[in-house]
């Protein structure tokens, strides 16, 4: 009887690598995302409806509930640096995330500084929070609670809740890295035509040239290839040191889609008040080419 009962106490024992193995109902998840060097993350456990449908209005999340969007500890959003959600600021820092969800009409985002609670414990209205409205819109149906970041832009995206056949986006702004902009006056020196010598496909040697002009409605140096790079297409010249510029790549909306920094930098020399000569130079400082100013 023992040896019987020492056998079977040998298969209960789990080994070591599987002791805090577990399985959850609200399995932990994260989704992070880097917006012009502004870095926003959702970290939460992620609920599944199991069957249950609907889940709003029911003993899941009641009517009127301040409620977090998630499971266990609240959903957490952690931003880098200050952003703005549907217009209102948020303040660099690590928030926990709650809805006040109503039957009909908007609900409420609330962030609150206090970044760790439990989903039963919501917090009480205070003037240290981040609240506004946000409009809920119908959607196919979601099994498992899910953030995500389903647009990007330059200078920002959209940060989306959706469980049920609810869903909520917020529309994220950051902080530009850059400016686009400039004065004419400041762009003056660098116009005009820069030629070096280059290769056509077949490599045959020809004379390129890079041309820099001014767009007076959008207030920014641009600059083209020629011969015409479609790629490229007309870019702008976006200043970040002085005489050094960087290459801002437009979409069919005519907005900036893509900054090559470092991997494309122009730098210009001047000679009296006027740029001479530009050099193109890589991610590696290494010269591509070396342009004069024609005529």
């Amino acid at each position: 009887m023992l040896r019987s009962i020492r056998a079977l106490a040998a298969l209960l024992v789990v080994p070591p690598t599987l002791a805090h193995a577990q399985i959850r109902a609200s399995e932990i998840g994260s989704v992070s995302q880097i917006m012009d060097g502004t870095k926003i993350t959702v970290q939460y456990s992620r609920p599944r409806a199991r069957g249950r449908d609907p889940i709003f209005g029911t003993k899941a999340v009641h009517w009127g509930e301040v409620w977090t969007p998630g499971a266990n500890y609240a959903t957490t959003l952690e931003t880098s640096k200050g952003v703005k959600l549907d217009g209102h600021a948020v303040p660099k820092g690590r928030y926990s995330v709650w809805f006040v969800v109503r039957q009909t009409g908007d609900w409420t985002l609330v962030l609150d500084p206090q970044d760790r609670r439990y989903h039963m414990n919501p917090p009480d209205s205070s003037a240290t929070q981040v609240r506004f409205p946000v409009h809920v819109d119908s959607a196919a149906f979601t099994d498992v609670l899910t953030w995500s970041f389903p647009e990007l832009r330059a200078d920002g995206g959209t940060l989306a809740f959706q469980w049920e056949r609810k869903r909520v986006a917020l529309r994220v702004e950051v902080e530009p890295s850059l400016t686009v902009t400039m004065a004419a006056a400041d762009a003056l020196p660098y116009l005009g035509r820069f030629e070096y010598a280059d290769k056509d496909r077949q490599g045959k040697p020809i004379t390129a040239a890079l041309v820099v002009t001014y767009d007076d409605t959008a207030r920014t140096m641009k600059a083209q290839f020629d011969p015409y790079d479609a790629y490229m297409g007309r870019f702008a010249m976006i200043r970040v040191a002085p005489d050094w510029f960087v290459p801002g790549l437009y979409d069919t909306d005519g907005k900036i889609y893509e900054v090559y920094r470092p991997e494309m930098v122009f730098q210009f020399t001047r000679a009296g008040a006027k740029a001479a000569t530009l050099d193109l130079r890589d991610e590696n400082d290494s010269l591509q080419f070396r342009a004069s100013r024609k005529p």
